[in-house]
């Protein structure tokens, strides 16, 4: 036990790992240009969905090579904090002491993030006429109407969308235009398309990302660690 606590603890530990994935990455990067097809939907859908349909695991070995040396990162680091706070923490100034660990721990937060993404996440696109009601999942949607403005040589310059959102207990009205979303609780409404031809319908993406405020904490303490890192390395001198 005591090997394993000084292997997990040893920085020649972290840059073997760190090294064996940057080689896993660059290898499994070679596969893409040849599978473009097979990779496409990659972005589209919470990772361990999108790994689980995909099957093909002599494709997507390197993703699951990868995500085992990002756990394995994550444990080393997680001791090396836990033994860096027991050493500094009686000692003044413990914050610019600690920011390297502060750092740390941001880190781990957004990698905790996205871990929660990936497992949790829902990402959809859903096609809707109006008038219409579709289940997602989290709640319904329905599409009241559609506006298209378009510009003096008749391309559409801008649109609107007037969804309501049911959790099946309360309904929500959400106007959607581009770069404009609305959140309805824990869900995001993003308009991705719409048109009045021969049906008026929308094409609504449907968003749950459960690790986003799990990332910006951890943003946010990366921020201040490095911060209090510099400070502590110049601005005491």
């Amino acid at each position: 036990m005591k090997a394993l606590i000084q292997f997990l603890l040893s920085l020649k530990t972290a840059f073997w790992l760190f090294t064996i994935f940057i080689v896993i990455m660059f290898v499994g990067s070679l596969s893409l240009p040849g599978n473009l097809a097979f990779f496409s939907g990659i972005d589209e859908t919470p990772l361990f969905k999108w790994l689980k349909a995909a099957g093909s695991p002599g494709t997507t070995w390197w993703i699951y090579a990868l995500i085992i040396m990002l756990a394995l990162l994550a444990v080393s680091t997680v001791f090396c904090t836990f033994e860096a706070v027991l050493k500094r923490i009686a000692k003044r100034q413990l914050f610019l002491k600690l920011s390297p660990q502060v750092m740390h721990m941001g880190v781990l937060f957004i990698m905790l993030g996205h871990l929660l993404t990936a497992s949790l996440g829902i990402k959809t696109d859903v096609l809707i006429k109006r008038g219409e009601e579709k289940a997602v999942t989290g709640g319904s949607i329905t599409l009241q109407d559609v506006k298209v403005w378009k510009d003096q040589n008749g391309y559409d310059q801008d649109w609107e969308a007037k969804l309501l959102w049911s959790d099946g207990k309360a309904a929500q009205e959400a106007d959607l235009r581009p770069a404009r979303p609305r959140y309805v609780g824990a869900y995001g409404l993003y308009i991705k398309a719409v048109s009045t031809e021969p049906d008026v319908t929308a094409l609504v993406r449907v968003c749950r990302d459960p690790g986003a405020l799990w990332a910006l904490l951890g943003g946010l303490l990366l921020s201040a660690g490095g911060m209090g890192f510099i400070y502590g390395r110049f601005g005491t001198e």
